[in-house]
């Protein structure tokens, strides 16, 4: 077995990015990378994480911004969401219900009964929701 002096993986589930621009309502946000540093997504786009909720309410372009990339975590919800449904973003970064072509950035641990509610979630990061099959089964019982 190999002896290894120190370790190449980060076992942070946070990284620390610039912001790329001013973020308003940072707080418990998804957020994009661009150009080397985080921006607002646009909805249903690929996120790295979510800003920590102990994130300024304001930040401004080049401040860091601490994100949790991994496990489980708090998102403000954009819409009413039920536990256990697949999420994606909103162009401001908040958890709606993930559609086809979207990507699922995590699973709903919590419910919501509006916008602006704090749910917990695990970050999965799913990759893209498949369109819904409208394809009928064939019953003919031919090849």
């Amino acid at each position: 077995m190999a002896t290894y002096i120190g370790s190449s993986i980060n076992e942070s589930p946070t990284i620390v990015l610039p912001a790329g621009e001013k973020l308003e309502n940072a707080r418990g946000i998804a957020l994009a990378i661009k150009d080397g540093a985080v921006v607002k997504p646009t909805a249903g786009a690929h996120v790295i994480g979510l800003s920590l909720i102990e994130t300024d309410e304001t930040v401004e372009k080049g401040i860091d911004v601490d994100i949790q990339i991994k496990d489980i975590g708090k998102w403000v919800a954009g819409e009413e969401i039920v536990v256990g449904t697949e999420l994606a973003t909103n162009a401001e970064g908040k958890a709606v219900a993930a559609k086809a072509g979207d990507f699922i950035v995590g699973v709903a641990l919590s419910n919501a009964a509006e916008a602006g509610t704090w749910i917990k979630v695990q970050i999965v990061k799913a990759g893209y929701k498949p369109a819904t099959s409208t394809s009928t089964p064939n019953t003919e019982g031919g090849n």
